[in-house]
């Protein structure tokens, strides 16, 4: 359990639900409801005046939507950024990878178990506070500057390494309603940061991954691997996993990559990314 207590903001209209979520944050012992909220401008307001480390946004929302909010958060050069929880009752794809692009660290569908929210909220707060240097406070999207960290990783200015992953990961059809999800992008910025630990994944990351989230390796071994097969299904092509990230890639003459190759390349594949970036003059000079 965390040693800090986390303040929440609810915004969602549907009062029921947030006399729910209300009551369940606040029995944890680790977090707090700072206040709630069924309208999206009231939202933002909230928002620079608590400045709240959990904000679990709903996308339908009178007024403002969530995607208004989250366009108003993105935009902001005052206070840190909080973590951004999006939930909806729409499935819609366009709609999630609009939250995710405008910077949602998680999205859940409704109806949801609350036990599981919380869960989440969890292990993407020890996620951020773990790669602090990957969550920057954004000026504009795709703008920032990472202020901590070492080696190449804190020298990468202009760029949020956690989103560039977060966007690969996405690219591959792996959304964030899975589990596998959170862990495959861990075990990628864990490889990012060191290198090394992609040599043996199984013990460099998934042991650590493990460790920190309570659980085996093998478990998420397999919820990576279930989350990768899922996006494989949805391309309808057992060889293309990662052909639309247009790389001509051969895996051992294997069909479909094991967890580890995925994890590397991606790894690769984001550190060209925010190379890239910085060539092309992202990096902020003090």
């Amino acid at each position: 359990m965390m040693s800090e207590c986390l303040s929440v903001l609810i915004v969602d209209d549907n009062m029921e639900l947030c006399r729910l979520l209300t009551e369940s944050i606040n029995n944890t012992g680790d977090m707090r409801v700072a206040a709630t909220t069924g309208d999206g401008k009231a939202a933002m307001d909230m928002i620079r005046e608590l400045e709240p480390d959990v904000v679990l946004l709903d996308i339908i929302l009178p007024r403002l939507d969530g995607l208004a909010v989250l366009e108003s958060i993105a935009i902001r050069d005052d206070g840190e950024r909080p973590v951004i929880i999006v939930s909806t009752s729409v499935g819609s794809e366009s709609i999630i990878k609009r939250a995710m692009e405008l910077g949602a660290d998680y999205y859940i569908m409704k109806p949801f178990d609350v036990n599981v929210l919380i869960t989440r909220i969890r292990q993407i707060w020890s996620d951020k506070k773990e790669h602090a240097c990957f969550f920057v406070k954004p000026c504009g999207i795709g703008a920032g500057r990472i202020i901590a960290g070492s080696g190449d990783m804190a020298q990468q200015d202009g760029t949020d390494a956690a989103r560039t992953v977060t966007e690969l990961i996405r690219s591959i059809g792996v959304t964030p309603n899975l589990s596998g999800f959170n862990y495959l992008r861990e075990a990628v910025l864990m490889g990012m940061e060191e290198p090394a630990r992609l040599e043996n994944v199984t013990r460099d990351i998934y042991a650590i991954l493990a460790e920190k989230y309570d659980t085996k390796a093998r478990n998420i071994d397999r919820a990576i691997r279930c989350a990768l097969i899922s996006a494989q299904n949805k391309t309808k092509n057992p060889n293309g996993l990662l052909q639309h990230m247009q790389e001509p890639i051969l895996f051992n003459n294997s069909r479909r990559p094991n967890n580890s190759q995925v994890i590397a390349f991606l790894a690769k594949k984001a550190g060209m990314r925010l190379a890239d970036a910085r060539k092309r003059g992202g990096i902020l000079s003090n």
